[in-house]
């Protein structure tokens, strides 16, 4: 999708779960003082679905909205993780802290580092994990090297020699955290950290070994290589539960629950550890800009009301039928009024009024180091831009396809303002952002038809023929994100997504591209 090979973000929309979609910004922060971000989305929705200003609001899209902003995950190769000369590894930071913690030192400030350090080395490891194992998994299924038995191989008896040096390294940091010098915090945050990353190992080496396995690597007629480097990754794999199970972490499967208290303890001990790369977005409780609209009309109408009334007054007796007649009207006419310009206000100010406006916040500290503004507002068909239109318009095959689908069009704006400079000062491997946003569409599917419509037809050889089609909808995403860069230029890239819905919720995405 990136057309300029200056910008320094990238972006991805993906399904979440049958109810969610998500956007997913990466941005790459450049050495400059301020940075300025935008991102634009507009959802065609179909018109049969019943989305429009009177049944859906600003409070249901904010609801249905979740954002997040945080720092991508540093890059750092296992082998540099567990190495006692690399200043940057949270494995290096965390035992330079201990060691001044078991000679005596209290200083709060040392808490609070070896804290965030740990949760940072499960996001890192976890981060490698990831990556190795979809790497060796993509190999496996393109097939395009020559020799994939050589290079998956040498590969994974290297992944393997790096996960047991780790290994190695971790078991000798625990041994100086269980030292009773050492604050009770921290005993507490290395055990979630070890039971963190156990799960991780677990899941990620199961996930490589079944696509090992699916590849026929552990038949006899398959690469002997590659064989025994499947045997070592499973019996790592198969380790990790009997290891959790003996140290007493809650995380192991139990047949009487299902698995219940398993998924859950790894939903919390994820959210534990990947608190270390989440700003804070702190909206705040009153946002004058965004309510100037809004009270330019209540102003206006009121003013309406209280002329009438005085006109009112000065011409009739105040218990006669004329006076109150006029009252009445006056007051009917003040709401609607109100309303009028309400949306007059949010259709034509929407540039630059906003509704929400936060802070960005780093996670430890609660250090500004940005602002985010979003807004929300339904379009008229001729206040959609034309190159939104024509990105929507793309796959159409004849000049009146658009009459055939009506959509009614709204558009969720957000406006990021960071101080990458900033950021590097405090930060030496946090620096570049993710910028994530999941929507959740269960508002649009309330008043679908069933996911299913019975169609009958007529066979060549004079049979009726009766068949159950599925019954979908298809909402189309249109994308826009702008970055000012360095030179002061702004650079802008589109992406159109579709998502194609049901009853029962998102059946698939498709990127819709030119032919």
């Amino acid at each position: 999708m990136i057309e300029d090979s200056e910008d320094i973000f990238d972006a991805s929309v993906k399904f979440h779960d049958r109810h969610r979609f998500e956007i997913k910004l990466d941005m790459d922060l450049a050495d400059t003082a301020r940075a300025e971000f935008d991102m634009e989305a507009y959802f065609f929705v179909p018109k049969a679905l019943n989305i429009s200003p009177q049944t859906y609001s600003k409070e249901q899209f904010y609801g249905d909205l979740q954002r997040y902003v945080r720092f991508q995950i540093p890059r750092m190769s296992l082998a540099k993780i567990s190495d006692n000369s690399n200043t940057l590894s949270p494995l290096y930071r965390i035992r330079a802290a201990l060691s001044r913690l078991r000679a005596g030192e209290r200083d709060q400030r040392l808490v609070s580092l070896v804290y965030d350090e740990f949760k940072l080395l499960g996001c890192i490891i976890r981060g490698e994990l990831r990556d190795g194992a979809r790497l060796f998994i993509s190999v496996l299924g393109r097939g395009e090297n020559p020799r994939p038995g050589v290079f998956l191989a040498e590969g994974l008896d290297n992944f393997v020699l790096d996960l047991h040096s780790l290994s190695s390294a971790l078991s000798g940091l625990k041994r100086e955290v269980t030292d009773s010098s050492v604050p009770l915090k921290i005993r507490e945050t290395a055990a979630y950290f070890d039971e963190y990353r156990s799960l991780m190992l677990e899941e990620y080496l199961a996930a490589l070994v079944s696509a090992l396995r699916g590849a026929g690597v552990d038949n006899p007629s398959g690469d002997p290589r590659l064989a025994a480097a499947e045997k070592k990754l499973s019996a790592l794999a198969s380790e990790q539960e009997g290891y959790r199970r003996a140290m007493g972490y809650p995380s192991v499967y139990n047949k009487t629950d299902g698995g219940e208290t398993l998924i859950y303890r790894r939903g919390v001990l994820k959210k534990f550890i990947s608190s270390a790369l989440y700003l804070k977005a702190e909206v705040e409780e009153w946002t004058t800009i965004s309510q100037l609209g809004p009270g330019i009309a209540a102003g206006v109408a009121m003013l309406f009301a209280v002329a009438a009334t005085i006109y009112a007054t000065s011409r009739y007796a105040l218990n006669s039928a004329a006076f109150v007649l006029i009252v009445v009207v006056s007051y009917v006419f003040k709401d609607r009024i109100k309303d009028w310009l309400k949306v007059f206000f949010s259709r034509s100010m929407a540039k630059w009024l906003y509704d929400r406006k936060s802070e960005i916040l780093t996670p430890r500290d609660d250090i500004r180091i940005g602002e985010m503004r979003e807004a929300f507002t339904f379009l008229k068909p001729g206040d959609v831009p034309a190159d939104i239109l024509d990105l929507r318009n793309i796959d159409n095959i004849t000049s009146i396809d658009e009459d055939g689908k009506p959509e009614r069009v709204f558009k969720y704006k957000k406006e990021m303002m960071l101080k990458p400079r900033l950021i590097g000062r405090m930060h030496d491997r946090r620096k570049d952002l993710n910028d994530i946003i999941r929507f959740n569409i269960t508002d649009f599917i309330k008043q679908a038809d069933d996911p299913q419509s019975d169609y009958t037809r007529v066979a060549p050889d004079g049979m009726l023929l009766s068949s159950s089609c599925p019954r979908v909808y298809r909402l189309n995403l249109v994308l826009r994100y702008s970055y000012r860069g360095r030179d002061g230029a702004q650079r802008v890239n589109r992406e159109r997504i579709r998502v194609v819905l049901n009853k029962q919720g998102i059946v698939r995405m498709e990127e819709v591209r030119a032919a």
